[in-house]
């Protein structure tokens, strides 16, 4: 795939050795999280709200209520701001001002589409299945009210950039010198358990879908 070519608003000024502006590598990091941060305005005050995303090819869906100010707010023909961020490392320099962190980051721009009535109930059970995957085919379908009262937005990844740090720490030459330890504590996210609702049915054991999700370890593998 091409690189997406940067624009105005994408083009990384500050540590550019660590941009990214090929397809595949936003790709890598839109998919390896669940949440993501989106940027828009209402009354000319800036808003920035978490939720819930998937990556469907070369675009970005997001979901939420009919009146949700967000999706309303993009769907009147805002700009989107989107941003994913994932912590891998906490970069421990010789000096306070040299610590750093590990991290992989997208930051994407775009105008929303509304996604049709038709193709509504599909992306929702891709979102599901995103989270666990075969959960969708486990779960009571939605009801039409739900589905009437659910808007699903496309935004194309035509304008975004990665940036990305790994490695040591990068001290000044002269600090190389003292007896202060530096390094990487490299983080993970990984599954901790499994807490059954209180009020589940007698009888009900774990799914093979939930058991197969657990014995990964990982979230994203």
């Amino acid at each position: 795939m091409p690189p997406i070519s940067p624009q105005a608003k994408t083009r990384i000024l500050r540590g550019d050795n660590r941009a990214e502006y090929g397809k595949e590598s936003i790709a890598q990091v839109l998919d390896s999280s669940f949440l993501c941060h989106v940027g828009f305005t209402v009354n000319g005050e800036a808003r920035v709200i978490p939720t819930a995303y998937v990556r469907v090819d070369d675009a970005v869906y997001l979901h939420g209520h009919l009146k949700n100010q967000m999706m309303n707010a993009l769907l009147d023909g805002q700009t989107a701001s989107i941003c994913v961020t994932l912590l891998d490392g906490l970069v421990l320099a010789r000096s306070g001002f040299k610590h750093s962190v590990n991290f992989r980051s997208v930051t994407l721009f775009g105008k929303a589409e509304k996604v049709a009535d038709d193709e509504k109930e599909d992306l929702l059970d891709i979102l599901v299945d995103y989270m666990v995957p075969g959960r969708a085919s486990q779960i009571r379908p939605p009801t039409p009210q739900e589905l009437n009262a659910t808007l699903v937005l496309r935004i194309p990844i035509d304008e975004a950039a990665a940036k990305i740090r790994t490695g040591p720490p990068l001290d000044k030459e002269p600090d190389y010198e003292t007896d202060v330890w530096a390094g990487v504590i490299n983080l993970e996210t990984h599954i901790a358990k499994v807490e059954n609702c209180p009020d589940l049915k007698e009888g009900i054991e774990l799914p093979e879908h939930i058991d197969s999700y657990l014995s990964q370890k990982k979230i994203f593998v």
